[in-house]
């Protein structure tokens, strides 16, 4: 299967898609079988295909004939990045979940980023302007110029749609397109791969292809800015079946959303800091632990051990290799230098306190309060 691409490996560990015969609402909560064992997601010869971790074959992404663009709504773009236009991603003009076709990757469990329990999280939450990360600035910076790379490469006219396109639970941001909108250039920067033809495309970025051309039935290409500073630019394959799946975990992810429930699916992907964001506490409320539960505080209790023994045995390293090197920068041994330890300039950081102490009102103006949090502490029974 070298022709294989697969996602879902998030920190090592594939993540579930729910793709079966029967049809697996979020409230009947039939995928017991997905739930138990992770599937992956992926390309096979051109085909999307759902695998077991042993590398069966479970299901393959069937062509479906979609009219690709029909029933397709425009809508007038806000500023970028915007809380107008991240409310556009976030609900439609009936309240129901949609979702921004840069979260097709985490939809589908592909993201390198972001896992689906965190968008399931985000989507039940107001949405809120985050400040944009390193990488995300590059590619705001490169994104003019790999577009007129694209122009030049198609030898057509390319322009920044001031629309977004709409189409049932997908709404897609487009960076550059054609005056008629038959094509459609998505731009990407990475520092970790090494981009020359399809078969090397990310498949957080082919899906979130998918779901541009199911918005607007253009062609996509991926002008792309790789690991190794070259410039290419690549047509995408279309595949039908890849838009069934990303459609049925859309309607799966987005109803749960709609009726306010974490589908049971959903729930082995779900991690402490979003339970406590999306499960009240029930004041005073316990449960009787069982065999497996009492293991897992065991193991919990012994790893905050662990941790606690290794930063003491650092600490201690440290002290004494800055003992035996006083005043020295560095230390060689066998002609190489095995350790530094050289003076680096001081960070500037804001004194609270000394401004809350000079300017109490301004601030308090400034002062906000953050969301509760649940600690686990370890008792002692009686």
């Amino acid at each position: 299967m070298n022709d294989l691409l697969m996602a879902g490996h998030r920190g090592g560990k594939s993540q579930a898609v729910c793709v079966h015969e029967q049809k697996c609402t979020p409230k009947e909560q039939k995928c017991a079988s997905t739930r138990q064992t992770p599937m992956k997601w992926g390309f096979q010869q051109g085909s999307c295909i759902v695998l077991h971790p042993s590398g069966m074959i479970l299901s393959v992404g069937k062509s479906a004939h979609h009219k690709q663009g029909e029933n397709m709504k425009r809508i007038p773009k806000p500023v970028h990045g915007s809380v107008e236009w991240r409310n556009l991603r976030h609900r439609d003009t009936n309240g129901n979940c949609i979702f921004g076709a840069s979260e097709a990757g985490a939809l589908m469990g592909a993201s390198e980023f972001t896992t689906r329990a965190e968008l399931f999280a985000s989507k039940m939450s107001e949405p809120v302007i985050t400040p944009p990360t390193a990488a995300m600035l590059k590619g705001i910076y490169f994104e003019s110029g790999l577009g007129r790379f694209a122009a030049s490469e198609l030898g057509m006219n390319l322009h920044e749609p001031t629309e977004m396109f709409a189409r049932g639970r997908w709404v897609a941001t487009l960076d550059f397109a054609s005056d008629d909108y038959a094509t459609v250039v998505e731009c990407k920067v990475t520092n970790a791969r090494v981009i020359r033809d399809e078969s090397d495309l990310m498949p957080a970025w082919v899906l979130q292809g998918h779901v541009q051309h199911y918005c607007t039935g253009a062609q996509i290409y991926f002008s792309v800015f790789d690991r190794q500073q070259q410039l290419s630019l690549i047509p995408m394959q279309i595949q039908p079946g890849v838009i069934d799946q990303l459609n049925e975990m859309a309607e799966l992810l987005g109803s749960a959303v709609d009726e306010e429930t974490i589908p049971g699916w959903l729930e082995d992907e779900m991690t402490a800091d979003l339970i406590q964001q999306l499960i009240p506490v029930e004041e005073g409320k316990g449960i009787e632990a069982d065999e497996h539960l009492v293991n897992w505080i065991t193991d919990l209790e012994t790893s905050k051990k662990m941790k606690k023994d290794a930063e003491e045995a650092e600490q201690y390293a440290r002290d004494q290799i800055a003992k035996r090197m006083g005043d020295a920068e560095f230390v060689v041994a066998d002609g190489r230098t095995i350790l530094s330890w050289k003076r680096q300039k001081g960070r500037a950081r804001f004194d609270l306190e000394a401004f809350k102490t000079a300017h109490p009102e301004l601030a308090k103006q400034y002062m906000t309060e953050g969301a509760p949090i649940r600690v686990m502490r370890f008792g002692r029974g009686k």
